[in-house]
């Protein structure tokens, strides 16, 4: 076999390798959006009770703080313990993921990620609403 005929099959092999993994991207893309607004994990009575108390969105009054901290540590994928540094990590992540810009204009996956982002936001904003302004910013630094 000429020196040639091998280096056309290796670069074969990896074009193919590589067009493989590109196929599935998209099924990728689409399971890591929707991963955040995923059920909880965890299986304490409180959060199962303010999950149910959730199933109800047509009697926004019988919710409580309680309620609205289940849902935003469930969009955020992050467990009734997490600090600040996960919670922002949480968040990041599914910020980055989500911009309405990666995808293309006037289509689904684009309001899809625009709805993620949307509640993501809302879910960092009230997990911490207690989290003072300047620790938000310089904690981010990551300065040792």
């Amino acid at each position: 076999m000429s020196e040639a005929k091998r280096a056309y099959n290796i670069l074969r092999s990896y074009v193919n390798r590589e067009w493989d993994r590109i196929k599935n991207v998209d099924l990728d893309a689409w399971r890591e959006l929707d991963e955040p607004s995923s059920a909880p994990k965890s299986t304490s009575t409180s959060e199962q009770n303010a999950d149910s108390s959730l199933s109800d969105p047509t009697n926004p009054a019988n919710r409580t703080a309680n309620d609205f901290e289940a849902t935003a540590r469930t969009i955020l994928g992050v467990t009734a313990k997490a600090d600040f540094d996960e919670i922002r990590k949480a968040y990041e992540k599914i910020h980055k993921r989500s911009q309405p810009d990666n995808f293309k204009e006037g289509s689904a996956e684009q309001e899809h990620a625009a709805e993620l982002l949307r509640k993501a936001t809302w879910a960092y904003n009230f997990l911490t609403k207690n989290v003072s302004q300047s620790e938000k910013r310089f904690r981010s630094l990551e300065i040792e």
